[in-house]
């Protein structure tokens, strides 16, 4: 049976927290949905935290699962698309940690946030293409972050260290081993709603991200 992630709402802040961790936090269509429904829910908050428990953020699609349903690896790349969209169109600043690592489609989600924190030793990246699986859904929101870097990350097939990915403005704060998020998490909710709302709304007008065109690309994962 699914672990589904933990949604949790207090005052302005939403957290959803992926709560597998003997899976390494792996997706399911279940998961993705549930992800999906609290970044629309969360429409009137300040921030949407998004995190994992355990030693990984996420290890990208349970391929045991790929492997035992005929048709699953594509409703899971549809899946993530709709979430990866929903994420970056949710009103609320979307803040993820990350740890350990973010591969494939976990990288995907964590990319797909507006703020991306990483511990000094994740890796994220997606070495997907000996499966068969293309990463390009999440071109939308990596290039604006990386430019030509996003051609290179998205075509070798390798897990980057946070610290490099930090050069390139992937990774927007290094934390060390076990620091939280406090700090950022409080600078986040002391800001006014309604001005990060219209923001981030200017933002996402500005990269294209409400055109459904630029997302509807070719299998990923």
């Amino acid at each position: 049976m699914t672990n589904m992630p933990n949604i949790a709402r207090d005052g302005a802040l939403v957290t959803v927290e992926l709560c597998n961790p003997d899976r390494r936090n792996a997706l399911t269509v279940e998961v993705l949905q549930a992800i999906t429904n609290a970044a629309q829910d969360a429409s009137d908050a300040s921030v949407l935290l998004l995190r994992g428990t355990g030693p990984v953020f996420c290890s990208g699609f349970d391929m045991d699962l790929v492997r035992e349903r005929e048709g699953y690896l594509q409703e899971l790349i549809s899946t993530l698309s709709k979430t990866i969209r929903s994420l970056r169109r949710c009103p609320a600043t979307t803040l993820v940690h990350v740890q350990g690592a973010a591969v494939a489609g976990g990288c995907a989600l964590a990319l797909s946030c507006d703020v991306v924190a990483a511990s000094a030793t994740a890796r994220l990246g997606y070495p997907v293409h000996q499966l068969g699986i293309s990463p390009a859904v999440t071109l939308p929101i990596l290039l604006p972050a990386a430019g030509g870097f996003a051609r290179r990350m998205v075509t070798d097939g390798r897990l980057y260290g946070a610290k490099l990915l930090h050069k390139y403005g992937i990774v927007h704060q290094l934390l060390a081993e076990g620091e939280p998020l406090d700090t950022m998490l409080e600078q986040l909710l002391n800001r006014g709603t309604h001005a990060a709302h219209v923001t981030k709304q200017w933002l996402n007008e500005l990269e294209h991200a409400y055109d459904n065109e630029r997302f509807d690309g070719p299998a990923s994962g």
